[in-house]
C-alpha cells in the first residue's frame, strides 16, 4: 500500500562507505552463549550497570520470558521470574529511577488458530535485579506500542501500538501515554495517526522525544512530543518503514535508525536525524531485517544492535555502529523460522 502523503524529496548524503568487519569476538571464561536467535524482544541500555537488558521475544519456535544482561562481552541470565513470555512488549530504561519499565506485548508473534493472538496490559519494572508487578491502572492491552524515556522531563512516553477485538478485529492506536515512575496518565488522543510498529526515541537536542514511521504504508513522517503537544517535524518524508528500531547515537549526538519493513522486503539501511531531514548512511553492516533492537551505549561511543528476522530466518547476531561504521561483535544464527504460529 502506498503512503496517503505524496513523499516529497528526501535530504540525501553520501558518506564513504566502510567496511562492516564480521569476526565475532571470542568468549570469554563463564560466559554463556547469550539469548540466541531472537526476534520482538526488547532491550535498553542500562547506563547504571553499563551493559543491554534483554527481555523475551520469539526464538525461530517459541515465544521466551526470559531475562538476559550484556557486558563488557559477556552474556549472563539472569535467574529471576517476572513477566510472563511475550513479543512486541515497550520496554524503556528510566535513568532517573535506574529501572527498565515494561509494558504489555502479545503473548504470540503471528499467531494462528490454535494460538490466537494475546494481548497484554501490564507493568513491570525490574529494580535492583528483580522484576516487580506494578498494581496500577494504565494503557489498554496492546502490543507494538512505541516507548522512549524522556530525561529532560524523568517520564517514559508510550504512543499506539495495536488493539484486537473480542472479534479478532485488529485496529491501531493513536493515544498517547506517561509513566512517572508510579502511575500511568494519559497525556493526549490527538497527535500522529494511529498506528503501530512506529520508532521512538529521545533527542536532547530537540527537547523532545521524536517519532518516526509505523503501520498504514509504511509511513515516513516525523513527529516530536514535549509533554504538551506533538508537532510534525518540518522534514521532507522519507521512506516508510514499519518495524523500524531507532536510538540516540551518543557521539554525534543524532538520532539514528536501522532497517525495518519497506512494504516489499527488509531494508539494511541506516539513516540519520540531521537539521533538514533524514540523511541515509551508506556505512554497510547488518542485513536487512526487522523486529530488532537498537540501544545507545554512551559509555562506548555507539549504539548497538541485536536480533530481528527476515520473514524466513531469525538473527541472532550483536552488532556495534561506531563513528559512522558497523562491526559485528557475535554471531549467532540465522535459523529458519518455523512456522507453527507461535
Amino acid at each position: 500500500m502506498a503512503s496517503p502523503d505524496r513523499p516529497a524529496l528526501v535530504l540525501v548524503r553520501c558518506i564513504l562507505p566502510v567496511v562492516a568487519l564480521t569476526m565475532p569476538a571470542p568468549s570469554r571464561p563463564g560466559s554463556e552463549a547469550g539469548p540466541g536467535p531472537r526476534n520482538a524482544h526488547a532491550a535498553v541500555y542500562d547506563l547504571r550497570d553499563s551493559g543491554i537488558v534483554l527481555f523475551g521475544g520469539a526464538t525461530e519456535a517459541e515465544v521466551r520470558g526470559d531475562t538476559w544482561r550484556w557486558k563488557g562481552g559477556d552474556w549472563r541470565r539472569l535467574p529471576i521470574a517476572g513477566p510472563a513470555p511475550r513479543t512486541f512488549p515497550a520496554m524503556a530504561y528510566d535513568s532517573a529511577r535506574a529501572e527498565v519499565v515494561l509494558f504489555g506485548g502479545n503473548r504470540v508473534l503471528f499467531g494462528d488458530s490454535t494460538r490466537p493472538v494475546a494481548l497484554l496490559g501490564d507493568t513491570w519494572v525490574l529494580r535492583d535485579g528483580v522484576w516487580l508487578r506494578m498494581a496500577v491502572e494504565g494503557p489498554s492491552p496492546r502490543a507494538e506500542a512505541a516507548v522512549a524515556y524522556d530525561s529532560g522531563r524523568r517520564t517514559t512516553v508510550l504512543f499506539g501500538g495495536y488493539h484486537v477485538s473480542d472479534s479478532g478485529a485488529r485496529s491501531r492506536l493513536g493515544d498517547t501515554w506517561e509513566w512517572d515512575g508510579r502511575r500511568w496518565t494519559r497525556a493526549s488522543v490527538t497527535g500522529p495517526s494511529p498506528r503501530s510498529g512506529a520508532a521512538m526515541a529521545y533527542d536532547p537536542g530537540l527537547g523532545a522525544v521524536v517519532l518516526f514511521g509505523g503501520s498504514g504504508g509504511p509511513l515516513g513522517d516525523t513527529w516530536s512530543w514535549d509533554g504538551r503537544e506533538w508537532k510534525r517535524l518540518a522534514v521532507p518524508l522519507a521512506p516508510g518503514r514499519f518495524n523500524t528500531t531507532m536510538t540516540l547515537d551518543p557521539a554525534s549526538r543524532r538520532l539514528v535508525r536501522f532497517g525495518g519493513w519497506t512494504g516489499e522486503t527488509r531494508a539494511s539501511d541506516t539513516w540519520e536525524l540531521h537539521r533538514g531531514g533524514w540523511v541515509r548512511a551508506d556505512d554497510g553492516g547488518p542485513a536487512g531485517r526487522n523486529h530488532a533492537t537498537l540501544v545507545s551505549a554512551p559509555d562506548r561511543s555507539s549504539v548497538l544492535l541485536y536480533g530481528g528476522h527476515d520473514g524466513d530466518h531469525v538473527f541472532g547476531d550483536l552488532w556495534e555502529r561506531r563513528h559512522g561504521g558497523w562491526v559485528r561483535l557475535e554471531a549467532a544464527g540465522p535459523l529458519p523460522r518455523v512456522p507453527n504460529g507461535h
